[in-house]
């Protein structure tokens, strides 16, 4: 009879929003005794350092994915007897830019199971949901920054539209940076995922590609425009939006409703 450990994991984006943590490698290890804790129940993120990944590796004892809905099932090795485990979880940029990735691996918890027997396997059931004081430090740590939000009917604003292509543009002093675009989808939400190289740039852009300094443009002045699924122009905010108050220098994660 062997052990599997399964759950599911999602992280608090902005304020009652949850993300599923999808295409998240999750590894598992046998803990050592004399092995130093990192967890988030400090409440700050604490990247392994490439050395200490290598160390634990001889103790890995299963790894695996989440899918699309933050699912994981881990069948660990049979060099699992009994004991404490110690779950870590690796993340990264990939999917949210073409650009290059970048990967963070963390632990999460160090855990004493209690294995329940199943039909062929003792399992272990362990759900978690990242608060947004953490999940934040890891979005800043990949430098991933989302705008997500509703169009609907500007008739009874509360339609949605679904099936239109929203486009966001964040306005610069000589060439507006385009950030992405996202489907609405039946409940008219849509979510575009970009990176600060999306729109830090100098004014020597896009000919020399350097990066402004972070202290110099916190976030993006956003603005907006709205497709139909022809590729028809139903909606086009002026750029000077972005220079707004309520639009200049939005946050990682910004919620906006528009109405066509």
């Amino acid at each position: 009879m062997g052990h599997l450990v399964r759950g599911c994991l999602r992280a608090c984006l902005h304020l009652e929003f949850y993300e599923t943590l999808t295409n998240a490698e999750i590894r598992v290890y046998k803990v050592l005794p004399e092995a130093d804790e990192l967890h988030i129940e400090k409440g700050k993120l604490v990247i392994l350092s490439s050395k200490t990944v290598i160390q634990k590796t001889k103790h890995l004892i299963g790894s695996g994915y989440t899918d699309d809905e933050g699912n994981y099932n881990i069948p660990l090795s049979d060099r699992y007897g009994s004991g404490p485990l110690e779950i870590d979880v690796v993340v990264s940029d990939k999917g949210k830019s073409k650009k290059a990735t970048h990967t963070v691996q963390f632990t999460l918890r160090r855990l004493n199971p209690v294995w329940r027997k199943n039909q062929e396997d003792k399992e272990f059931i362990f759900n978690y949901s990242f608060n947004f004081k953490f999940w934040n430090q890891v979005r800043t740590e990949l430098d991933i920054w989302t705008i997500i939000g509703h169009i609907r009917a500007k008739e009874d604003r509360n339609t949605p539209v679904k099936g239109v292509t929203v486009a966001a543009f964040d306005t610069d002093w000589i060439n507006d940076d385009f950030l992405g675009s996202a489907l609405t989808d039946s409940k008219g939400q849509f979510r575009i995922d970009y990176k600060g190289l999306d729109f830090k740039q100098t004014f020597l852009s896009p000919m020399i590609r350097v990066e402004t300094p972070i202290s110099s443009i916190p976030g993006p002045g956003v603005y907006f425009k709205i497709y139909s699924s022809e590729g028809v122009l139903l909606y086009e905010e002026d750029r000077n939006m972005g220079k707004t108050q309520e639009r200049k220098n939005i946050p990682r994660c910004f919620d906006i409703d528009l109405y066509i």
